[in-house]
């Protein structure tokens, strides 16, 4: 009897606190919820959200107690003057819907006048590749590569001779539908990857692939038939070059520029007065950071650059905005304007040495050579404070300078990236024997050397992938 009455107490007391469990967590979902709602309340929503468009006709409801009244009558019905309260009503939230929906017109237009004017304010700058020799066009492609893979929204230039003779004028409609094609290509070789490893019917691997009528369909992505026969002294290099110009306008939406021989000069862009500002960027390179808003803001000066390991202005990194008869002075005071880079920055820096704007070298412009030399060389006009493990996340651009200085101050030879046979090949920057702060001890810094390889190793994979491997036929 005793243990009978103990198990009721022991059942009773635990009813007791799972009653009072309960009660604290309905307590608690109430209050919690209640919280939430208040946060929504507040909330700050579009105008064209259905919990705002709610929100607002509650509050007019609330304002205006005779328009509740009409829609209760609409609702409820009634004698008398029932049928012109539900007229009314009815009115009421037609003319509410079409004010709701002029509202969302306007935001939509609002939105598209300001994407337009975006888009015309990255049309006024933008960056100019020069291409003179039918090798330097892959370096300009994957330059354009670069931008797009960093986001830039600037216009792109590309400069070549019209000696070239190119024939690849082609319609506004025809680019467009070319790029239509590549979107679709793209997004099914996309679709492969993720499907790679999976087992998929064929029918399904081509589901998304344009198709040709017959087997002579020309694909978009091809250059335009020639109009008429090349000579026959071209370069076996020629149609190469002339895919990748054209795959440069269609993919990164370049802008081919044929000029006279004489004229394929970074000053041509003192003659491009449609533009606000141009960035002429020395190839080879790699570009590391989207320079659109140095484009869009910088002080109003006719030249910009950093200053090269000579002291002078450099002509691999050069902005510039356009004048009417700049260039024409230039051509008058020099004669001719060398093609070379080393006569070329020996007229910029007579010209512009004291009223060009002078950019900081780091980090805009980097060399492959300054990863051969000891952070303790890079004095005076070179980089002061040169950390090689710093170039990957804040240089700007990083040129291929095909060279290195030696202990005697002489200039060496180093292969571009695409003619080293092997990364293993002892052309790589040595490790640096450095001491530890603080404990003194020695140790080995291979930083340069790995950043080095490492920029090479890319450069390479990203030429074989954007060229393609007739580049060297």
């Amino acid at each position: 009897m005793k243990g009978r009455i103990g198990l009721r107490i022991t059942s009773s007391i635990l009813f007791l606190f799972s009653f009072i469990l309960f009660l604290s967590g309905c307590i608690l979902q109430r209050r919690s919820m209640h919280t939430l709602e208040r946060y929504y309340d507040t909330m700050p929503l579009p105008e064209t959200h259905p919990l705002a468009i709610e929100k607002k006709r509650r509050k007019i409801q609330a304002e205006n107690p005779a328009s509740s009244s009409e829609s209760k009558s609409y609702n409820h019905g009634g004698g008398g003057g029932g049928g012109n309260q539900r007229i009314l009503s009815t009115s009421h939230r037609q003319q509410r819907g079409s004010q709701d929906l002029r509202l969302w017109e306007q935001r939509q237009q609002q939105m598209e006048m300001e994407l337009q004017r975006e888009k015309e304010r990255y049309r006024t700058v933008g960056y100019v590749q020069l291409v003179d020799d039918f090798t330097t066009v892959c370096s300009a492609v994957l330059m354009f590569n670069d931008l797009d893979r960093l986001g830039s929204k600037a216009s792109r230039i590309l400069v070549y001779p019209e000696s070239w003779d190119m024939q690849l004028e082609i319609s506004e409609s025809q680019q467009k539908e070319a790029r239509k094609i590549l979107a679709i290509q793209e997004k099914t070789l996309n679709n492969k990857r993720k499907q790679k490893g999976t087992k998929k019917s064929k029918k399904n691997k081509k589901e998304d692939v344009p198709k040709q009528s017959g087997e002579e369909a020309t694909n978009p992505l091809d250059p335009p038939p020639l109009l008429h026969q090349i000579s026959t002294d071209k370069s076996p290099q020629y149609h190469t070059a002339r895919r990748l110009l054209h795959f440069a306008r269609i993919k990164h939406s370049a802008i081919l520029l044929p000029m006279p021989d004489d004229m394929v000069t970074p000053l041509v862009m003192l003659n491009m007065t449609d533009y606000k500002r141009l960035l002429y960027l020395r190839n080879p390179a790699v570009i590391m950071k989207n320079m659109d808003e140095m484009l869009l803001h910088s002080p109003a000066a006719v030249v910009s650059a950093p200053r090269d390991g000579n002291g002078e202005l450099s002509s691999n990194f050069l902005m510039v905005t356009p004048e009417h008869g700049e260039l024409e002075y230039i051509t008058k005071k020099e004669g001719t304007i060398p093609k070379d880079f080393g006569g070329l920055g020996k007229v910029v820096e007579r010209i512009y040495a004291n009223t060009a704007m002078l950019l900081p070298r780091w980090p805009h412009e980097i060399f492959t050579s300054d990863f051969f030399n000891p952070p303790a060389e890079n004095t005076g006009s070179r980089v002061s404070n040169w950390i090689p493990s710093k170039v990957p996340k804040e240089a700007h651009y990083i040129f291929f300078d095909a060279g290195k200085k030696t202990k005697n101050g002489e200039w060496e030879k180093v292969p571009q990236p695409w003619k080293l046979k092997s990364l293993e090949e002892d052309v790589a920057p040595k490790c640096q024997l450095v001491q530890e702060m603080g404990n003194g001890e020695e140790r080995w810094d291979c930083t340069a050397r790995n950043v080095w390889k490492s920029l090479y190793d890319g450069y390479r994979q990203r030429r074989m992938e954007v060229c393609g491997l007739d580049l060297e036929a």
